[in-house]
């Protein structure tokens, strides 16, 4: 690991273990008690020194978000103990991951996303307006689009990461966490009637 990524990493883990930090993403976060779900995100180093995550595409056969881009996780199992376990589970199921290799930070219940390939739309749910976001992403040549929910962990965790928020608006449907203060910033600086 270069310098520069582990003390990164290091800065993050610091942070995140802090008795006095308070996990946004688990205040926010609305469930259902028998649809509980958990990701993980497997922050790691690459060989050019930037951080990076690992995502997967979801098999083309499955009923629902087939082919989609995605976090490793997963439903929750009846014998997981909590989300953790759920999320290390689903990890090794999915990409193979040994769960004694992972040092678990927090709870994320969104490396860097560059907004020259980010784009969103408006959206209705449940009489809520809401952007979802969409991150086009390619490598070896193949296209993949990173969006919803997703998109917006990865925007969440890269704001905890970077210790800033996005320079865009988020504007999250409630079941997501809802209007962020940076989100209120921005409309307050487009809209100073509000």
């Amino acid at each position: 690991m270069s310098s520069n990524g582990s003390q990164r990493l290091q800065t993050l883990l610091h942070h995140l273990k802090s008795p006095s930090n308070t996990n946004p993403l688990k205040e926010t976060s609305i469930y259902k008690q028998n649809k509980r779900a958990a990701v993980l995100i497997c922050l790691f180093e690459g060989q050019d020194g930037n951080l990076r995550v690992i995502l997967t595409q979801r098999a083309s056969s499955l009923s629902t978000h087939a082919g989609e881009v995605a976090l490793p996780g997963g439903k929750r199992d009846e014998s997981d103990a909590d989300d953790i376990e759920t999320a290390l589970r689903e990890a090794k199921e999915e990409i193979g991951l040994d769960p004694s290799l992972v040092t678990v930070v927090t709870l994320l219940e969104p490396f860097h996303t560059k907004n020259d390939n980010r784009r969103s739309e408006e959206r209705e749910w449940l009489g809520e307006k809401h952007l979802v976001h969409y991150f086009d992403y390619e490598v070896e040549n193949k296209k993949y689009v990173i969006w919803a929910i997703t998109a917006a962990i990865l925007i969440r965790a890269a704001t905890l990461l970077l210790q800033r928020p996005p320079a865009f608006l988020e504007q999250r449907p409630k079941i997501w966490g809802g209007i962020t203060e940076n989100d209120m910033i921005i409309l307050q600086r487009s809209n100073p009637q509000l």
